[in-house]
């Protein structure tokens, strides 16, 4: 579908009249009466369009009638049946040819997923079509976001059932079709990890594909400019190629979320660039997909560390190291309280399972984070905030560990600092007061501060 250029007024019959007949289309009730009488509307508006070409003044005439026709079908391919519409559609131009593809595409989304390969074309067809009526230095604009979500729904709500080479070629077209809008780039991810779910789950003959499906996702989160997003979808593929049993991949996927987080910029001078609460709810979620992934022998429990990350404020450092203590302490379970749904894939309490050294190297991180913890909880300029932070470090201490006299003056120093800094009344310093009272009354001997 190309984009024409003006070339001029015509003579003949004109869209003003063609126009009345579309409205008087609508008052004829009989259906092979209507269907007649549309099919000479629409012959006519082609014969006058295509040969000599509508200029601006008559697109407003036809941008009504195609408008009222999208109104009055609702389903998108008796549209596309119609004779003439898709060559008249393709004469017309500017903002009347835009605002008519946003339409096409938004019904087109509200029906369900797209199967049809023909309609699919058609529609990425006039996608492109959009997409090159955008002003693409001014994708921020609120009149641009519309045809952008518009695109990207419709890529998002394609499904080539069985054929899920056609989906990956597809996902592949708009990726080049659409460089430009950074939604779409999402979406084109989020499609393809899911293609690369179901297609592991139809047969072990299809790990090539969902290996294309993979590398298709490791290409194209770098092109995403915002690093929240690029961490979160590296984060979302190394976890479904860990489950369709990729470890390598799954590796290489963490390394690169790990490299996205140092070199993330959270400040601007004083002022905080993103949402920090995101972020370390991402840090969270990596440190719920380690406890996963298999370690590697050589290195024994060191790759836990790369779940570490400085951060901006004390207050986000402290709930980092607080995740890792929950981490440390979960993978030194005899049992992991989940794994890969993949019985190839051997977890941590297998794959270390009586290994000495990997359990010290469990204690020495933990001793490690436990220092810092108490560390960056004594520089947070806040009294308040300093004492709400030591509160929940001790919670967290005291739910990840045994009782030891190692943990015992760590979260008395720790109820010294919420103590001085908040009131006897507040109920959260008070119900922890509680929880180590039941959880401290002793200090039975234990070689190691690790619940086991």
């Amino acid at each position: 579908m190309g984009k024409t250029q003006k070339r001029g007024r015509g003579n003949g019959l004109t869209v003003d009249l063609l126009l009345v007949a579309g409205s008087a289309y609508t008052t004829v009730t009989s259906i092979e009466t209507k269907d007649n009488y549309l099919d000479a509307i629409l012959e006519g508006v082609s014969k006058r369009a295509c040969n000599k070409e509508i200029d601006e003044s008559e697109l407003g005439s036809l941008q009504s009638i195609f408008s009222k026709l999208l109104a009055h079908f609702n389903n998108l391919e008796d549209i596309f049946a119609l004779n003439h519409f898709v060559e008249i559609l393709d004469v017309m131009y500017g903002s009347s040819r835009n605002i008519i593809n946003m339409q096409i595409l938004n019904i087109a989304t509200r029906n369900g997923y797209i199967h049809d390969p023909a309609t699919i074309q058609l529609l990425l067809e006039i996608s492109q079509s959009l997409h090159d009526g955008i002003d693409l230095f001014n994708m921020k604009d609120n009149d641009n976001q519309q045809p952008a979500r518009l695109i990207s729904h419709f890529v998002q709500m394609v499904d080539y059932g069985i054929e899920m080479e056609h989906h990956l070629t597809f996902l592949v077209e708009c990726r080049g079709a659409f460089s430009n809008i950074e939604e779409l780039k999402e979406t084109l991810v989020h499609s393809c990890n899911c293609l690369a779910i179901k297609a592991m789950k139809e047969a072990k003959k299809h790990i090539s594909f969902v290996k294309s499906c993979i590398a298709f996702s490791e290409v194209t989160i770098p092109s995403i400019s915002a690093s929240p997003k690029q961490l979160n979808l590296y984060l979302e593929t190394a976890e479904v190629a860990l489950v369709c049993d990729l470890v390598s991949h799954s590796d290489g996927l963490i390394d690169s979320a790990l490299r996205c987080l140092q070199t993330l910029d959270l400040m601007d001078g004083f002022q905080i660039l993103i949402d920090v609460d995101g972020i370390l709810s991402l840090i969270r979620k990596l440190c719920s997909l380690l406890v996963m992934v298999p370690g590697n022998p050589e290195q024994g429990a060191a790759f836990i560390q790369r779940a570490y990350y400085p951060s901006i404020t004390p207050k986000m450092r402290a709930r980092i190291l607080c995740a890792i203590i929950s981490l440390s302490a979960t993978l030194s379970q005899n049992k992991l309280p989940y794994h890969v749904d993949n019985i190839e894939i051997l977890g941590n309490d297998l794959l270390f399972f009586g290994d000495s050294t990997y359990l010290q190297d469990l204690v020495s991180l933990s001793e490690f984070v436990l220092e810092e913890l108490c560390n960056v909880i004594q520089q947070e300029p806040s009294q308040a905030a300093r004492g709400s932070m030591a509160l929940e470090a001790c919670n967290c201490i005291a739910s990840s560990f045994k009782v030891s006299p190692e943990i015992s003056p760590i979260c008395s120093k720790l109820m010294e600092t919420a103590q001085l800094c908040l009131s006897s009344n507040n109920k959260y310093l008070q119900s922890t007061m509680k929880l180590l009272g039941e959880r401290l009354p002793s200090f039975p001997a234990a070689p190691s501060i690790i619940t086991r």
